[in-house]
């Protein structure tokens, strides 16, 4: 592993240290070693990396190539033989590969296998299987029994993203006070994000955002008794949803609080409180969290560390839901925030680069004159 490619986040505060790979370096610099004449596929990628569910992260990585030009990115293709999209144009991608001696009939290539690259001479170090692992070996610290009946200080969070190379990541957290039901603090915080979304691995890529508002929370002399998270708890296939992976390395109590079902399932057996019903989740023969439903809305609740799955399903019962909102108000809160934080730094940068492509128009002017 080079040292260029791990990116390195450092709260003292919190007293963390969190590294995840930089996959946008890692996949891009990989396509320039792709020789004349050869191409390679999405899924070829992914699976050098160590997971073939990273096919569509890859796709990502792709479309938001910032230099096609200098990263070859148009030698990446479907496993079908599609060529998929080019961020320059489909046209201009297949006029590219036919440059190369890729037979393409209408949008496939032909004979696929022929053009396909050794995958090994891109030389991408498996880091999703290394992942995998520090997964695996973090579920094995979670706790699954309450420590603390008396809570007070509850922080919730949400995050959105502006697309880069770097990702932007925008996290806002926010701590109530649940025994005087008010709002006490909130942190907004930006930092930049080097992993594409790739399920299953949704800490890499969220967490150093979390982790920063929450530093920037304790910072402030805030205490914290449970972290509420956008996300799964235990209910993840390695046991370890970004829920419990934020717990076990803050020793925060933790839940996780997920729009959709990762991975379980539902048994119909349906108890009822105050408007909403609830029922257990299967995973691995054991009941692993709750699915519970308002409405048409529902939501995903599985401790994440030092939480037993029937207290945290309580807690998040217990909590006051307001009237037509899919989710109790202080988990609302924050994604309300993250998403008009995310819309104020998305026309700030728009903004941003007609002011820099006016000042070039004017320096070639005045070069012109």
């Amino acid at each position: 592993m080079s040292n260029n490619v791990i990116i390195r986040y450092v709260f003292d505060v919190i007293d963390v240290v969190y590294e995840t790979p930089d996959l946008y370096t890692v996949v891009l610099e990989a396509l320039r070693r792709i020789p004349r004449g050869k191409i390679t596929t999405y899924r070829d990628i992914s699976y050098a990396l160590g997971d073939v569910i990273a096919a569509r992260a890859i796709g990502y990585i792709m479309k938001t190539n910032p230099h096609p030009d200098y990263y070859p990115c148009y030698k990446v293709i479907g496993s079908s033989g599609d060529v998929g999209g080019y961020s320059l144009g489909v046209d201009m991608k297949i006029r590219l590969l036919r440059r190369e001696g890729i037979h393409i009939v209408g949008r496939t290539v032909s004979n696929v296998r022929e053009y396909l690259v050794d995958i090994s001479c891109l030389q991408i170090p498996p880091f999703l299987l290394s992942l995998k692992k520090i997964q695996e070996f973090l579920a094995s610290k979670v706790l699954l029994r309450t420590e603390k009946k008396n809570i007070r200080y509850v922080a919730t969070f949400d995050l959105s993203f502006v697309d880069g190379p770097p990702d932007v990541g925008i996290g806002v957290g926010c701590v109530f006070d649940l025994h005087n039901e008010k709002l006490l603090t909130t942190s907004i915080d930006m930092i930049p994000i080097f992993m594409p979304y790739i399920p299953t691995y949704l800490a890499f890529r969220e967490l150093p955002v979390i982790l920063a508002s929450i530093s920037s929370l304790i910072s402030n002399g805030q205490r914290i008794d449970v972290l509420v998270l956008d996300g799964q708890g235990i209910l993840h296939p390695r046991k370890l949803g970004i829920a419990s992976h934020a717990g076990v390395i803050t020793n925060i109590p933790s839940i996780g609080v997920a729009k959709s079902i990762l991975v379980g399932k539902v048994i119909e057996e349906w108890s009822y409180v105050d408007g909403k019903k609830y029922a257990p989740i299967i995973y691995n023969g054991r009941v692993m969290g709750f699915i519970i439903v308002r409405g048409k809305h529902k939501i995903i609740v599985s401790p994440g560390h030092k939480f037993s799955v029937d207290d945290a399903r309580d807690f998040v019962l217990n909590l006051d839901w307001p009237k037509n909102e899919a989710e109790p108000w202080i988990i609302r809160l924050p994604h309300k925030i993250a998403s008009r934080m995310k819309k104020i730094l998305k026309e700030y940068l728009a903004d941003k680069k007609k002011e820099e492509k006016s000042e070039k128009r004017q320096r070639v002017l005045d070069e012109f004159l």
